[in-house]
């Protein structure tokens, strides 16, 4: 059994060498480049504590499932954020909306429906499949004859393209402020 500064060595060594396919494998994968850096780091310590545990047969390709895993992860997470988002924003709430406030989801509502016929063939099915009829994403995966994970990534990327297109054209997203379009009017900016 290596001692832990072997162990220690093999991680950083196989990492050193396959840190630029590393890079290739999680950008491949839709995730911004201020993320990368930090799934590297996460992957490397996840793999540094499992071969201390039990050493690993191969730390190259444990370290590319491990990174795979995470990217995963994290767009599972930006996809339920944008899910919420959207639900929010689709669900009107009666008691509390104004006249104007019923016409701003209402053209929020058209732009998005806009942006989503321009997605991808893919993203805007995995995103109506799962939207308008409730599916889970394995059913997804066996209606459009892919994985799970692919299916995952077409609603985040999707998604993160709609929410984008929305915040460029003005409208709030998040709950956050967005920037005021020089031709807004007065009335507009007080909304």
């Amino acid at each position: 059994m290596p001692t832990n500064k072997q162990s220690h060595n093999r991680v950083l060594t196989a990492f050193q060498s396959c840190r630029d396919g590393l890079v290739r494998s999680i950008m491949k994968m839709s995730v911004e480049q201020q993320d990368v850096d930090d799934i590297l780091q996460e992957a490397f310590i996840r793999v540094l504590n499992s071969d201390a545990k039990q050493p690993i047969s191969s730390p190259k390709g444990y370290l590319f499932v491990v990174s795979r895993n995470l990217v995963l992860k994290k767009l599972m997470q930006q996809s339920k954020e944008i899910h919420t988002e959207l639900d929010d924003a689709l669900i009107e709430d009666d008691v509390d909306n104004t006249v104007e406030q019923e016409l701003y989801q209402k053209l929020k509502f058209e732009r998005f429906s806009k942006v989503l016929t321009s997605l991808p063939e893919k993203n805007r099915r995995a995103i109506l499949l799962r939207k308008l009829y409730c599916l889970s994403h394995k059913e997804i995966a066996n209606k459009m004859d892919v994985s799970v994970s692919s299916v995952e990534k077409y609603i985040a990327t999707g998604l993160k393209q709609c929410k984008q297109s929305l915040c460029a054209q003005g409208y709030e997203v998040n709950g956050h402020e967005l920037p005021i379009h020089r031709d807004q009017s007065s009335k507009e900016r007080t909304k």
